[in-house]
């Protein structure tokens, strides 16, 4: 005995649901194995020298202007230097032979920075942080201690099983990597942690060590523009006038030595 027009229509009907969920779930699935799209979260500003940034395993020269994104690991070579112009408008500048891996830069529609973290190898890193929220949000984490900011002037310095400190302005806290033995450290002072060590006692930077850091992050930058007859051209920067001329044309340029609010500040 033949099925009815309604227990025909059932059947159907129930295939057809069963038909939907299958190629639902197959595009979910094929969705969520797409690679995730980085976030961009800052640009290289300033840069003397060679540097590579690696970006999901591949890696190119660092150039001017070159977005950088979250999950972006910098190697800078030993005769280099690299600031870049973060989405906060924080300034970070990495010296010769520093490793920089950006894992979190989380950063509102209104420029407003909610949470950073930045990896470092090895190195020297002098950061320029502007004010995010009400706690510390701003961390650069190294193999031997964790040191956090909401807004200031200072600079991690990691070589071997050390990490010291130094802050110019502002506070910071500093701890192990697992968090103990936080301490926070004013302005015109320094800490220090060591592997499996807690952070020594706080004490004050010297003029001397502040011009060596400033020494080994030194990267003057000018303000270039191109001038060219009903064309705006966007600033970008330079190191020297005649870097200016050769992106310009001979003729067609403005050039402003030292220019730290465009091309962010000297150290």
């Amino acid at each position: 005995m033949g099925w009815t027009v309604d227990e025909n229509r059932r059947v159907f009907l129930g295939w057809s649901k069963v038909r939907v969920v299958a190629v639902t779930f197959a595009l979910l699935m094929l969705l969520l194995r797409q690679p995730a799209v980085a976030e961009t979260c800052g640009e290289v500003l300033a840069l003397s020298g060679s540097a590579l940034i690696e970006t999901n395993g591949q890696q190119r020269q660092a150039a001017l202007g070159d977005p950088v994104q979250v999950g972006d690991t910098i190697n800078v070579s030993q005769d280099a230097r690299l600031r870049l112009r973060m989405g906060d408008g924080s300034i970070v500048t990495l010296a010769p032979g520093t490793q920089m891996t950006v894992g979190k830069y989380d950063v509102d529609g209104g420029g407003i920075r909610h949470d950073a973290e930045l990896t470092m190898a090895a190195g020297l890193l002098h950061a320029v942080v502007s004010a995010g929220g009400g706690v510390p949000n701003f961390e650069v984490k190294t193999a031997t201690g964790v040191a956090a900011v909401r807004g200031t002037d200072w600079y991690v310095d990691s070589q071997g099983n050390r990490t010291q400190v130094y802050v110019v302005t502002g506070e910071v806290s500093l701890t192990d990597p697992a968090g103990h033995g936080p301490v926070m450290i004013p302005p015109m002072s320094a800490s220090a942690v060591g592997n499996g060590e807690q952070p020594a006692p706080i004490r004050a930077v010297t003029q001397l060590e502040l011009q060596t850091l400033a020494a080994r992050t030194a990267l003057e930058a000018g303000l270039c523009q191109c001038v060219r007859t009903g064309s705006n051209v966007m600033p970008r920067c330079r190191a020297t006038a005649s870097a200016c001329e050769a992106a310009c044309g001979a003729g067609h340029y403005a050039f402003l030595p030292a220019a730290p609010l465009s091309c962010g500040s000297s150290p």
